[in-house]
């Protein structure tokens, strides 16, 4: 597994020091990247991290790619003038929404 904590050093060694403190075995790479083959560590141990040293309220765990895992501020959709469809959380422009909403409305019926 790869955890890329988007070069933020201070993160990723709290992180190494929280994940080696738990009994997983991981390296330590440049630029806040750890690596570990240790196949019983998952976003779930890294997602305890966040709420136990309290980082969830600005940080959030996205997968990536397979075996990649990338700790990142969270920034909420709106800030890219994308909204959620109040029904089935679909994402979407502003402008497509009451469509979408309404769309549901005729399959309701």
């Amino acid at each position: 597994m790869i955890i890329d904590c988007a070069y933020d050093e201070k993160l990723s060694d709290e992180l190494v020091k929280y994940l080696t403190e738990n009994g997983f075995q991981v390296i330590k790479d440049p630029d806040g990247i750890i690596r570990s083959k240790d196949v019983a560590l998952t976003k779930d141990d890294l997602d305890l991290f966040l709420k136990k040293t309290g980082k969830i309220k600005e940080l959030q765990v996205i997968p990536s790619e397979k075996n990649v895992l990338i700790i990142a501020t969270k920034i909420p959709i709106e800030g890219f003038g994308f909204v959620r469809c109040s029904i089935c959380g679909f994402v979407m422009y502003e402008e497509e929404l009451m469509v979408h909403e309404r769309a549901h409305g005729i399959f309701l019926a």
